[in-house]
C-alpha cells in the first residue's frame, strides 16, 4: 500500500495526484467504464482507511469509521472533478493536422510523469502495481493501456540531463511581487466614444456586409503599415545582443517580431495586461474601462511625471466567443493605431491560418471565427487575415519582464537555434512559443516535448531560458485557467499565466462553452525603482453584457455563430 506524508497538505496533494493518475489510465483505452470507475472508488476508500489507521491507531472503530466516511466522500468528489477535467481536455485547441485524442494522450502522459516525479521509488513501484490492478479491472488489458504503462515505466528508468544551480547563471534582476487578486475595480464611466463605431454585428445582407468588410480591410492595412514603420526603425537592433540588459538606456523598438522596451530609471510605468480574450468583447471593454486606460493616457500626455500607461495583449483574440473579428480583433487593431507607442498586440496560436489548395483554414481546431463567416465573406478576405496574423509581434521584453502568448521553445531547438536575441525571430522558435505550457516537473525529456505542437517545459528549463535572456518574470496566456490567473516557479524567475475570457453567465459565449468555468482576470504591473508589483484583478464583464453599455446586445446577431 502507498505511504503518505505526515504533512496533511502534502498528503492531500498526493491523494489528488494518485486519483488523477488512476483516472488517466481509465481514459487511455478510450472509455473509462463503470468497472474501472468502481475500482477507483473502492481503491480510494482503501487508501483513506489505511491512512486513518496509521494516523489514529488508538481511535475507537466508530470514530475511525466516521473519519473514513468523511474523507472517502471528499476524495470521491475530487475524483468526479478530475474526471470532468480530463473530459474537458478533449475540448482543448490543437494545431491543424493533429488528432485531439493524441493530444489528450500526451497531456495525460505528461501529468502522469509529473506525478511520478513527486513520489519516491518505493511509492512509484506501488503506483505501477496499482495500475496493473486497474487495467485488469474490466477483465482484459487494452493495448493502449499496456503501451501507456510501459511508456511511463520507461520514463522513470530513463536518465535525463537535468540542470543544476551551477548550470544557470543568475543575473541581477528586479524584485517581483505578485499580490493576491483584487475585486473588480470600479468603472468610472460606462462607455467611451472609442468603442462606439466597432459595436456592430456583421450583416446578413450582402451589400451591407461588403461595406463592413471593406472597412475592416482598410483597418487591417493601416494596422500592418504602422507595424512596418516600427519594424523599419528597429531593424537589426537585436543582432549580437545576449540579454535584455544590453538595451539599457536605449529607446523602445520593434525588430522583426520582437518588441524591446527598456525602462527609464526615473519613470513609473503602469502596465495593463490582458490574456486570451477569445471573442469576449465584454471582457475587453470592461477591462479597459476598469483600468481607466484612456483617461490615464490623456493625463500622462499632459504630465509625463504621472505613471505612463501601457497595454499588453497576449493574443488569442478570436474563436470560442461570439465577437471575434468584429469585436475583439477590430478593437485591438484600433487601440494600437490610436496609441502605437503604448499598445502591444502580441500574437496567439489562434491567430494562425493556413492555405491549402487555394482555401484558407483555421490553424487551430475548432476555428469558430472563420467557420462562422465562410459563405458570407469572400475567401480573399481570410487570406488578408492570414497575412495580417503573420505580421503580429510574438513577444515583448519590457525592461526584464517577458510577455509572450505561451512559453519557451523546446530544449533541442533552444540549443540548436538560439545564438543571440535576434534568434528569437526564428520562425520555428516563434511558433513553439505560441504553443508550449509550463509543467510542475523540473525537466521534461525531449521525447515528451516532441509529441505535440502543444508541448510542456519544466521548471529548470524555464529558469535556464529566462536566465539566458536576463529576465525576471514571464507573463503568458494560452492556458485555460479556471481561477483566471496562476503563478508558478519563482526561485530564479516567476511565471504568471493570465486568462481574460470566460464567465459563468457571460453572454459573449455560447451556452455550452467550456469557458464558463473561468473567472476572467486582468493584471496591472507597476514598474518603479527596480521593482515590479503585479496585481491580478477581476474583469466586470457582466456590466457590459447590457445593451445600454454594449451595442452588440442591442439587437440579435444576423449571422449564426458556428461552434465547430
Amino acid at each position: 500500500m502507498l505511504t503518505f506524508s505526515t504533512n496533511p497538505e502534502v498528503a492531500e496533494q498526493q491523494m489528488n495526484a494518485i486519483i488523477f493518475y488512476l483516472t488517466a489510465f481509465g481514459y487511455i483505452d478510450g472509455e473509462f467504464d463503470f468497472t474501472e470507475k468502481t475500482f477507483v472508488r473502492i481503491y480510494i476508500r482503501q487508501l483513506v482507511t489505511a491512512r486513518a489507521k496509521m494516523a489514529m491507531p488508538d481511535a475507537d472503530p466508530k470514530t475511525r469509521d466516521e473519519v473514513v466516511n468523511k474523507f472517502t466522500a471528499h476524495f470521491h468528489e475530487v475524483f468526479e472533478q478530475i474526471d470532468h477535467g480530463v473530459k474537458g481536455l478533449f475540448d482543448e485547441a490543437v494545431a491543424d493536422g493533429e488528432d485531439v485524442e493524441k493530444f489528450v494522450y500526451a497531456k495525460l502522459k505528461l501529468r502522469s510523469y509529473e506525478i511520478f516525479q513527486s513520489f519516491d521509488r518505493d511509492n512509484q513501484n506501488e503506483l505501477l502495481s496499482t495500475i496493473d490492478e486497474l487495467i485488469y479491472a474490466d477483465g482484459s488489458v487494452h493495448p493502449s493501456e499496456k503501451k501507456f504503462r510501459e511508456e511511463i515505466e520507461a520514463l522513470l528508468d530513463k536518465q535525463v540531463e537535468t540542470l543544476g544551480d551551477a548550470d544557470i547563471e543568475v543575473v541581477p534582476q528586479k524584485q517581483v511581487e505578485i499580490t493576491q487578486p483584487k475585486a473588480a475595480p470600479p468603472v468610472k464611466r460606462d462607455d467611451h466614444p472609442f468603442f462606439q463605431k466597432s459595436e456592430q454585428h456583421y450583416s446578413a445582407d450582402p451589400e451591407r456586409i461588403r461595406q463592413q468588410v471593406a472597412a475592416d480591410l482598410d483597418l487591417m492595412h493601416r494596422f500592418v503599415q504602422q507595424l512596418q514603420l516600427q519594424r523599419t526603425a528597429g531593424a537589426g537592433r537585436l543582432n549580437g545582443k545576449q540579454t535584455v540588459a544590453d538595451f539599457a538606456g536605449t529607446e523602445p523598438f520593434l525588430d522583426g517580431h520582437v518588441y524591446v522596451h527598456p525602462a527609464k530609471p526615473d519613470r513609473v510605468y503602469e502596465i495593463t495586461v490582458l490574456g486570451d480574450l477569445h471573442g469576449c468583447y465584454s471582457c475587453l471593454k470592461g477591462a479597459l474601462l476598469q483600468a481607466d486606460f484612456f483617461a490615464k493616457l490623456e493625463a500622462w500626455k499632459l504630465d509625463t511625471r504621472k505613471p505612463e500607461p501601457k497595454l499588453v495583449l497576449l493574443g488569442d483574440y478570436i474563436d470560442r466567443g461570439m465577437f471575434s473579428y468584429n469585436g475583439v480583433l477590430r478593437t485591438v487593431m484600433q487601440l494600437y493605431l490610436a496609441a502605437p507607442e503604448h499598445v502591444f498586440p502580441l500574437r496567439g496560436n489562434h491567430e494562425y491560418y493556413i492555405e491549402y489548395r487555394g482555401r484558407i483554414y483555421g490553424g487551430v481546431k475548432p476555428a469558430e471565427a472563420i467557420n462562422t463567416l465562410i459563405g458570407h465573406i469572400p475567401g480573399e478576405v481570410f487570406q488578408e487575415y492570414m497575412q495580417m496574423f503573420e505580421q503580429l509581434p510574438n513577444m515583448l521584453f519590457f525592461d526584464d519582464l517577458m510577455f509572450v502568448h505561451a512559453g519557451i521553445p523546446r530544449d533541442a531547438d533552444i540549443k540548436a537555434r538560439l545564438k543571440d536575441m535576434s534568434s528569437l525571430n526564428d520562425p520555428e522558435l516563434r511558433f513553439q512559443m505560441l504553443w508550449s505550457d509550463p509543467s510542475t516537473a523540473d525537466h521534461i525529456p525531449d521525447d515528451l516535448q516532441a509529441q505535440n505542437a502543444r508541448f510542456p517545459f519544466g521548471k529548470r528549463q524555464f529558469e535556464a531560458f529566462m536566465a539566458r535572456l536576463g529576465c525576471s518574470m514571464m507573463v503568458r496566456g494560452h492556458e485555460k485557467i479556471d481561477a483566471g490567473f496562476k503563478t508558478m516557479y519563482g526561485d530564479v524567475a516567476s511565471l504568471l499565466s493570465l486568462f481574460s475570457s470566460g464567465g459563468a453567465d457571460n453572454f459573449d459565449l455560447p451556452a455550452d462553452s467550456s469557458y464558463r468555468t473561468v473567472t476572467p482576470m486582468a493584471a496591472t504591473i507597476r514598474l518603479e525603482g527596480g521593482t515590479a508589483q503585479v496585481t491580478p484583478w477581476l474583469i466586470d464583464y457582466k456590466r457590459f453584457n447590457d445593451p445600454k453599455r454594449n451595442r452588440f446586445f442591442a439587437s440579435p446577431p444576423e449571422i449564426e455563430h458556428k461552434v465547430g
